[in-house]
């Protein structure tokens, strides 16, 4: 069956200048630095603490995770009037701020801000996993997002505190930049993507989207948990994002001038950011060890960046209306696990430490495993075919490792590599299981492998 809603989405996607993608960044600005920035300790022009409740706060939040999901999943053609329309009170909110309000118009504002924040972030994953390139992902998610970072730092440092006048100024400008961003986005439904139906007949990638969901949830438990560790440290909140801007620059750079991809990195860095929460567990004994904690967090908080990229490639195959709100569903769960964390261990602060350590080392287990079907994917090239071929047309030009391989197999193999299961190939490919799996074994003999893992990292180092 001919799959053309790939190749109809693929013609929809745009390539925005970085200006554009530096806009668009300004969320991270504005939802990181509005919701650290806010705190009862703090002025607003002049009251303090603030006029609003922690409690009420919390359940805004979660109300607007869970409205963010309800949106995404049953009105996704609206998604870029409803961040149009939100982002336009939010900056009405914020302009607000600049008047002599009463304390129940304050509150009121500061309760819009949170909410919108929240409400919103659902739509910044819509919004890549829908609008962007490949290319342009990989842009935001490292050189836009590193100067947002930068910004959120700026706001956190404790060496020049931000008064609330410059912070409500820089907000401002934020949510002006985002509306531009947003103005500038298709909202038509005819340039919205199309989404896979069951009587479509496509397959999914079952065993890539289970461990990629898995990789998620892990991931958003530890973008929650860092800074949150880090906020125990003086200066800690802005050492952790100003590392994490500058390895966010340094992975674009690494991508762009000797073509690193960032997913050989990820690994790495999780390794990173696990020697964080073991230096913060030896700190409780040497302080000054706090300090490089947070750098080495600071550099561990930057895969949990990038998930939104998993999703741009996972589109590339299966164009699924649930990928971002389900992303969105499992961050709002590991909030939750992880104040549940807190909770479990509040009298045994250094056991928090541990935990979070050995979360970091599942998380790299996982991703390790995960990594080489992502980068596959990330470089398939999708053809009008549910099933592309995999470089057979270059056997003849020069020799490769899957030389010795038969153009049945080479189909095989890219399923393999694209992450199905021995079932979803037989379907695909019009046989029997029994097929599949005598293929998988004569391709596992041929190319001395001995699993999916290591098949899928042979074809990249071959295609590299």
């Amino acid at each position: 069956m001919k799959n053309t809603i790939v190749s109809e989405n693929r013609k929809k996607l745009k390539n925005y200048s970085f200006f554009r993608l530096l806009c668009f960044a300004m969320f991270c600005f504005w939802q990181m630095g509005f919701i650290y920035f806010m705190g009862p300790s703090l002025t607003i022009n002049g009251r303090t603490p603030l006029p609003v409740s922690m409690d009420n706060i919390t359940t805004l939040i979660v109300a607007a995770y869970v409205l963010s999901i309800m949106f995404m999943l049953l009105l996704p053609h609206k998604v870029i009037w409803a961040q149009r329309i939100t982002a336009v009170i939010s900056l009405i909110a914020a302009l607000g701020l600049f008047m002599p309000f009463s304390d129940e118009i304050l509150r009121i504002l500061i309760y819009t801000q949170v909410f919108a924040c929240c409400f919103m972030i659902g739509f910044e994953t819509f919004v890549m996993v829908n609008f962007f390139s490949e290319e342009n992902a990989i842009t935001h998610l490292t050189a836009a997002y590193g100067i947002s970072l930068l910004l959120i730092a700026g706001v956190q440092n404790d060496f020049v505190p931000v008064t609330f006048p410059v912070f409500r100024l820089l907000t401002v400008i934020a949510l002006v930049l985002l509306i531009m961003f947003f103005f500038k986005l298709p909202a038509k439904k005819e340039y919205c993507p199309r989404y896979v139906k069951k009587n479509d007949g496509i397959t999914r990638p079952k065993k890539l989207l289970f461990g990629t969901y898995i990789l998620i949830f892990i991931s958003a438990l530890m973008a929650v948990s860092g800074p949150s560790i880090s906020g125990e440290v003086r200066h800690g909140v802005f050492i952790t994002y100003a590392v994490d801007a500058a390895a966010s620059l340094v992975m674009y750079l690494l991508y762009k001038k000797i073509n690193i991809h960032p997913f050989r990195l990820i690994s790495v860095c999780i390794g990173i950011g696990c020697v964080g929460f073991l230096f913060m567990f030896a700190a409780t004994q040497i302080s000054v060890l706090s300090y490089f904690a947070c750098v080495f967090i600071g550099v561990g908080m930057l895969p949990c960046q990038m998930l939104p990229l998993y999703g741009v490639v996972l589109m590339k195959s299966y164009p699924s209306r649930f990928f971002s709100p389900v992303t969105i569903l499992l961050a709002l769960m590991a909030v939750l696990v992880q104040s549940s964390v807190v909770e479990v261990f509040r009298t045994m602060q250094s056991m928090v430490y541990l935990v979070y350590a050995l979360i970091m080392v599942i998380l790299a287990i996982i991703y390790i495993q995960i990594e080489p079907f992502l980068l596959y994917n990330f470089k398939r090239k999708m053809q009008d075919d549910e099933v592309p071929e995999i470089k057979a047309d270059t056997r003849e030009e020069k020799n490769t490792l899957l030389d010795c391989l038969s153009k049945r197999e080479l189909e095989v193999v890219d399923l393999i590599a694209a992450g199905y299961r021995n079932a979803d190939i037989a379907k695909m490919l019009f046989i029997s299981v029994h097929t599949v799996n005598d293929h998988t074994k004569n391709i596992y003999r041929k190319l001395d492998v001995h699993s999916r893992f290591e098949l899928t990292a042979l074809v990249n180092k071959n295609n590299a």
